[in-house]
């Protein structure tokens, strides 16, 4: 029986693997390649080069049609160059977020920390995912659409950051002088904590350096990282309210959970119920962090062929 090649393409690595094989995903760093064929190439060939029925491609960029292009990257997958090159088997192509969305439901406990109420997702609802990786990427599942993909490709990590006091906005307009538009994945990513701390401090520190250095106590990494959750926790409570996502907003990708527990005791939920009027409705809306790798694997797995 033909396999179905599922891939997510981030701004660092890929990842591909066989829906329902349970193996392990392969992973290629991105900067490898120069085209998108390429890649996917080797990502089968580490895969045995197993007969292909159909392929799945996530990649972090925005999907036009048939599609989509990484930010932060220069690769283009294309469903129909895609296609004709393995055979004309049938390609979809996805935002990375978008995809990893569609997995959300099939998470189980293990696979989240709740940060705030103990309450259950509420699938019922709208529900919104950011990924906090190399980039910031968002997405949120809609119940109840038939025939379609009920999950939503935006490019919300790139809508502007909001600074809710002086010391935010001086923040913002020392970032704003350095880029120009000052977008949420300019702070909320990998690269954006760096940019972060830069703003608070005038060091140029990689964000694995602040990550550890603020869980041990130094005292400027401890500033910029809990800066970085309250600004977080500001732009999940606005997901919640612009996609009336009441069943629950997810916190993903890879950079969170390497300090999981000091999101947890962070302002981030603080920060994601002050929304005035709305606090009450906020107060009842759940707030995880995902721990779970590879997801949007899975998301594209869950798809009906």
């Amino acid at each position: 029986m033909a396999a179905h090649l599922v891939a997510d393409i981030g701004g660092t690595n890929g990842r591909f693997a066989l829906a329902g094989s349970g193996e392990s995903p392969v992973v290629l760093p991105v900067a490898d390649y120069g085209a998108a064929l390429d890649m996917i190439r080797d990502g089968l060939c580490h895969l045995g080069n197993p007969s292909i029925g159909a392929i799945s491609v996530a990649a972090a960029g925005p999907v036009d049609k048939t599609s989509v292009t990484l930010t932060n990257g220069s690769l283009v997958f294309r469903a129909d160059e895609i296609g004709a090159a393995f055979g004309g088997v049938p390609v979809r192509v996805f935002n990375d977020v978008q995809a990893a969305a569609l997995a959300l439901p099939g998470l189980v406990p293990g696979d989240l920390l709740c940060i705030g109420p103990e309450r259950e997702p509420d699938f019922g609802h709208p529900v919104a995912l950011a990924n906090v990786g190399t980039g910031l990427g968002v997405s949120c599942l809609v119940p109840g659409v038939a025939d379609s993909i009920p999950a939503l490709a935006t490019e919300g990590g790139h809508a502007s950051l909001a600074a809710v006091n002086a010391v935010e906005r001086q923040i913002l307009a020392a970032m704003e002088t350095r880029f120009g538009h000052v977008s949420a994945e300019r702070v909320l990513s990998g690269k954006g904590l760096a940019n972060l701390h830069h703003a608070m401090t005038g060091q140029d520190w990689a964000p694995g350096e602040i990550v550890r250095s603020a869980l041990s106590g130094e005292s400027d990494a401890v500033a910029t990282l809990t800066q970085f959750t309250a600004f977080l926790g500001t732009f999940a409570g606005n997901l919640a309210l612009i996609y009336g996502a009441w069943g629950g907003i997810f916190i993903g990708g890879g950079v969170p959970p390497r300090f999981a527990n000091f999101l947890a005791m962070s302002p981030f939920r603080t920060r994601f119920k002050a929304k005035g009027r709305f606090r009450q409705r906020l107060e009842q809306v759940p707030t995880y962090l995902v721990l779970k790798d590879d997801i949007a694997l899975e998301g594209l797995a869950s798809l009906r062929l």
